[in-house]
């Protein structure tokens, strides 16, 4: 018992001077931080490794190891990260949709204060480039008069009124021109429609 014990502290002294000596010599950067991480990591299993085999005398970190990698190797965590790709790149998606309406909405505002403003913006993941492209964008004109009744139902057969009425001429160039030179880019892609809410 005490040849383990002592065994037990010539490791821990080992790792502890292994781990010193390695911080010495890593440069002052956004990496360091990351290297004492795994370092520090690399020093708890030291510790708790005797521990652990007196619970468990088959316990050998080569075996789990091996198993972790095996877990990686296999289609199940190429599909699981599939899976999280495919939903983080939906949510960006959705977030930059956002942010971006949001900036145009505050954009716009801030030039033309005297009318209130709706953004929707078309924004789609190009996976062979791995960009965001903007496909549409519509700028709503909130009119302050009468709203614009968007369904009409008699019989309860429903009829659809949803057609927009674009806004040409200055005043739409004028926000098109804001919207394309503030976000870079092309004036095509932008709708200046009379909106009512």
């Amino acid at each position: 018992m005490i040849e383990l014990l002592k065994l037990w502290v010539t490791s821990i002294t080992i790792a502890v001077f292994f781990i010193t000596a390695v911080e010495m010599i890593l440069p002052d950067n956004s990496m360091k931080k990351y290297a004492k991480f795994v370092l520090g990591l690399l020093l708890i299993v030291v510790i708790i490794k005797p521990i652990i085999k007196i619970f468990d005398k088959d316990f050998n970190i080569s075996a789990y190891s091996g198993k972790v990698t095996s877990y990686m190797e296999t289609g199940t965590s190429k599909a699981n990260i599939k899976k999280y790709k495919d939903s983080n790149i939906l949510n960006t998606a959705e977030n930059f949709k956002k942010n971006l309406e949001n900036q145009c909405i505050t954009n716009l505002e801030e030039t033309y204060p005297e009318n209130k403003y709706n953004a929707d913006i078309d924004v789609v993941y190009d996976s062979k480039n791995g960009v965001f492209n903007i496909n549409t964008i519509g700028i709503g004109v909130i009119d302050p008069g009468v709203k614009r009744i968007n369904n009409i139902e008699i019989d309860s057969k429903s009829v659809s009124t949803s057609k927009k009425d674009v806004i040409e001429g200055a005043k739409g160039n004028k926000i098109k021109n804001l919207i394309s030179s503030k976000f870079k880019i092309s004036n095509n892609i932008i709708t200046v429609y009379k909106s009512n809410s």
